[in-house]
């Protein structure tokens, strides 16, 4: 049994859909984990996620979801004003666009999302979470790292149980070991054996243009294979991300 594990999708569908095709996805008998941020900045959030909800319920146990910052903002964005500004730079508009074509509503969702993509998974000799991980008990560590943290993975500090991480858009696979060196560039197209410890990204910027990368595992071993990505945005939005919170830093220091 083969255990497919796929990075951050944001509404590249047609991408996903020939990646699936292209490794010959068995919904009978493989596994499929989606490390999170299905939705945004892509054209097709509505599609990709009306996907994710027709295999969960026709695949729930061999289908697993996790909740990455993109489904976190969604959850969150009616609770602060930086919240709502992020989330509109970083593909909001996409997303509204996507399922206003289809007569419907994101937030709709939220309940959906709420039950269905939680903040890690854990398995047989790997473990899954979105963005970052610190300490080797999930628990210990804050949401905010589990979640949207961009920077922790590539200090390449962590060497608990192999977390196979998304979230931070790279130009190939990456494997950091704990050395605090830099991360370990992945072939495509060869069967290694899997690490046991470390944090393992495959986060390879489908929505940029790059690809969108599947591991797969077996027998204790991975293989990784990729289909092109479509260019739906050109990563900008980081330098507004960094402006709205130095605004809404500055916002709160104000009011007191």
């Amino acid at each position: 049994m083969r255990t497919i594990i796929i990075g951050d999708i944001h509404g590249c569908y047609k991408e996903f859909i020939t990646l699936l095709r292209k490794i010959k996805y068995k919904k009978n008998q493989d596994r499929l984990i989606l490390l999170g941020d299905l939705m945004d900045r892509g054209p097709f959030s509505y599609e990709m996620l009306h996907w994710a909800i027709k295999w969960k319920k026709e695949n729930s146990e061999r289908f697993f979801l996790i909740r990455g910052n993109h489904e976190q903002m969604i959850l969150e964005q009616s609770k602060e004003l930086e919240t709502r500004l992020i989330w509109r730079a970083v593909g909001k508009t996409a997303t509204i666009r996507s399922f206003a074509k289809n007569k419907d509503r994101v937030e709709n969702y939220i309940p959906w999302i709420t039950q269905n993509m939680p903040v890690y998974h854990i398995d047989n000799g790997f473990r899954c979470v979105h963005a970052g991980i610190q300490e080797e008990d999930f628990e210990k560590n804050s949401l905010e790292l589990l979640v949207k943290d961009h920077s922790w993975s590539k200090k390449n500090l962590y060497s608990g149980k192999l977390t196979i991480i998304g979230h931070t858009p790279l130009e190939a696979p990456t494997y950091y070991d704990g050395s605090k060196n830099p991360g370990i560039l992945l072939p495509y197209h060869e069967w290694n054996p899997l690490p046991e410890k470390g944090a393992l990204c495959i986060d390879t910027g489908c929505v940029y243009g790059r690809k969108l990368t599947a591991m797969i595992i077996k027998d204790g071993q991975y293989y990784l294979e990729y289909v092109p990505g479509g260019q739906y945005t050109d990563g900008s939005s980081e330098k507004y991300i960094k402006i709205i919170k130095k605004f809404c830093a500055v916002r709160e220091r104000l009011r007191f």
